[in-house]
């Protein structure tokens, strides 16, 4: 199993990676700037073990990050000081389970043990197309480990094509389905926003133009526009 701790104090990560390493636990270590963020999103680490008391309150922040970048990672904070309200906080913003200090290192061992066993649950709610995975909480796209940021419409648009690959989709559903009808549409909308899209692709025929009917999402991977 490879777990990830992040803790500030070398003396407190060291002891604690001693004593998981002897039970046969792969340990990586890390510290409030989360050297190690890229390493999450490829799923290298089945367990993150963090302290909620980081300086700066960055504790949260980090874990909020983790919980973003994978949904069945465990996460298992680690109370130096602080009362019940903070551990609340931490489980509230996405950790499994919290433990306070001090604790017996078998303690830590058999939490750990235990969150692995839980089932992963989780349903994947992100949407794919060649090599490209939207993020629907985030409003990003992926591809190759490069994070793409959109706007709000412009990834409710592209979120809508993708929704419907394969087909022809007219300027008129666009807008019954990705703008309010209250708003103010201008002629060209849809236009400059699949303008902007394409503009943030490296994939410039991921969008094509049927013209006089619309725009279509072609499922193909590896085709670069020349």
């Amino acid at each position: 199993m490879n777990i990830l701790i992040i803790e500030e104090s070398m003396t407190i990560s060291q002891l604690i990676r001693r004593s998981l390493e002897i039970q046969g636990f792969t340990i990586s270590l890390d510290n409030s700037n989360f050297y190690n963020k890229s390493f999450i999103k490829r799923s290298v680490f089945d367990v993150v073990v963090i302290n909620t008391n980081l300086p700066n309150n960055k504790s949260i922040e980090i874990l909020r990050k983790i919980r973003s970048y994978d949904k069945n990672i465990k996460i298992l904070g680690l109370c130096s000081h602080g009362g019940w309200k903070d551990k609340v906080s931490f489980l509230k913003n996405g950790a499994d389970d919290v433990v306070s200090y001090p604790f017996p290192i078998q303690e830590l061992i058999e939490r750990i043990n235990s969150l692995e066993r839980r089932p992963k649950s989780y349903m994947d709610s992100n949407l794919y197309i060649g090599n490209y995975c939207l993020d629907k909480d985030n409003l990003t796209i992926t591809n190759e480990n490069k994070d793409i940021k959109l706007r709000k419409k412009e990834y409710d648009l592209l979120e809508y094509l993708v929704k419907n690959k394969e087909r022809t989709v007219s300027r008129c559903e666009l807008l019954d389905h990705v703008w309010d009808y209250r708003e103010y549409v201008g002629s060209n909308t849809i236009d400059v926003h699949i303008k902007r899209i394409r503009d943030k692709l490296d994939n410039k025929n991921l969008i094509r133009t049927i013209h006089g009917k619309g725009y279509k999402i072609v499922d193909y991977k590896n085709s670069k526009a020349s």
